[in-house]
């Protein structure tokens, strides 16, 4: 679609999922670009309710989520964005459910919706390309264009700094690895940390930011910048690693053997915290302890 000059549309972009990937992006793209960005809310217990009620029960926890914030903003605003990531990464793909986000929301919360959509996909074009040939979509002139991007990405890489800090606790940390839709979503990762922190355990997130990856056994690409993360851990440096994972997800159930068999290699303890819709804090605090206790006995 062609913005109207002299219009200002609004797009609603949810708080979930792939926003979390280019976590700052987004907004400042499109607001660059002259639009009004609404961001649904945070995630939260009645979000969750939300999703469960209205997903498809196969799908996998953070595809419920998409669709109870989809909901949430749709009718109140011009369009959604939601973009159909192939590949993060080059040499690699993507989930393949992440391909079908834009089919899927048409086709369900979103059919009454004017959905904007994007490709996603490293392995044949940059996202910066990306990103100008959907600015041009819109009818935006290059030069306005080309400002959004660099500001896009300015705010993207600067997000991701933020993002990606640790405890201020002495001594060997644990490793919190995931997907960046679980790492860096508060309502996901946030009970976790807060309860390590209560524990007086230092952790740190694993840094996801990598742009190269060299040769590896996994072809999904946020998979395989876990890999590589892992690959350069030692012994010495890490107190454990704890993987935050989502029931049914395709890509973990054949990595998290991978990582298990590595990490057992090296020495280093290695839990998973596998959430759903019914993961309760007391199972989580439960398993966190005995995690931690035994890797100090």
């Amino acid at each position: 679609m062609e913005l109207k000059k002299g219009q200002t549309y609004s797009i609603g972009i949810p708080m979930t999922l792939y926003y979390f990937y280019y976590h700052g992006l987004w907004e400042t793209f499109f607001s660059e670009l002259g639009m009004q960005v609404v961001v649904s809310e945070v995630s939260t217990a009645k979000t969750l309710e939300q999703a469960s009620l209205i997903s498809e029960p196969e799908h996998c926890l953070p595809l419920k989520m998409l669709d109870a914030h989809l909901a949430e903003i749709v009718g109140k605003v011009d369009m959604v964005f939601v973009p159909r990531i192939l590949s993060s990464l080059k040499n690699h793909i993507s989930c393949p459910k992440l391909g079908a986000l834009p089919d899927a929301a048409k086709a369900q919360i979103a059919q009454h919706s004017r959905v904007l959509t994007i490709d996603i996909d490293e392995n044949k074009i940059p996202l910066e390309k990306s990103l100008l040939l959907l600015g041009k979509e819109l009818g935006v002139d290059k030069q306005t264009i080309q400002t959004a991007i660099k500001r896009g990405m300015a705010a993207m890489q600067s997000t991701r700094k933020k993002l990606s800090g640790c405890s201020d606790k002495k001594g060997k940390k644990f490793l919190i690895l995931s997907h960046p839709y679980n790492l860096y979503d508060d309502f996901f990762s946030g009970p976790i940390l807060r309860k390590l922190e209560r524990m007086s355990v230092a952790f740190a997130l694993a840094k996801l930011d990598q742009k190269n990856i060299p040769s590896d056994p996994i072809k999904w690409d946020t998979c395989s910048k876990m890999y590589d993360v892992l690959q350069r851990l030692t012994a010495e440096e890490c107190a454990g690693v704890l993987q935050i994972s989502s029931f049914n997800c395709g890509c973990d159930s054949i990595s998290m053997q991978i990582f298990q068999r590595m990490l057992r290699d090296k020495g280093v303890p290695y839990m998973t915290l596998v959430l759903d819709e019914h993961s309760s804090q007391s199972g989580i605090d439960t398993r966190l302890e005995a995690f931690v206790d035994s890797t100090r006995w």
